[in-house]
């Protein structure tokens, strides 16, 4: 059943190189609200002070970390939506994001192996194997 109208989610993509890897912290502790927050590190570009902000933070409802499965966003994402579709009500999943963050491999999936299946082709076949029931 729907419990809320709008939910927000993020999902932070792997780095090709695991040296790499963006500079973040996820405080899942904060009041039932987990906050995403984005550190950019100041430079000091030819002796000029940068007077810009060094960290961002966000809210979402949930936040997947860079080793989620394409398995565990369906069953925390999709799947409450298709649900409450298959109960009756309107239900809309919209991905959102830089290109190259990910969007397409997050809805629907990766080519090459079966267990990277994106939320598309998991939910239809969910709603199929309900509707057999």
């Amino acid at each position: 059943m729907v419990k809320q109208t709008i939910q927000i989610f993020a999902r932070v993509k792997p780095t090709v190189r695991k040296q790499q890897q963006g500079i973040y912290s996820i405080d899942e502790d904060e009041k039932l609200t987990p906050s995403l927050e984005i550190i950019l590190p100041r430079d000091l570009a030819d002796g000029f002070v940068n007077n810009k902000r060094e960290s961002y933070r966000f809210k979402f409802q949930r936040i997947f970390d860079q080793d989620a499965k394409q398995e565990t966003i369906f069953e925390n994402i999709a799947k409450p939506v298709a649900e409450s579709v298959l109960a009756g009500y309107n239900g809309t999943i919209f991905a959102y994001g830089q290109t190259g963050s990910g969007k397409t491999f997050t809805i629907t999936g990766g080519a090459e192996r079966y267990s990277d299946r994106g939320i598309i082709p998991r939910t239809l076949s969910y709603i199929f194997e309900q509707l057999q029931k």
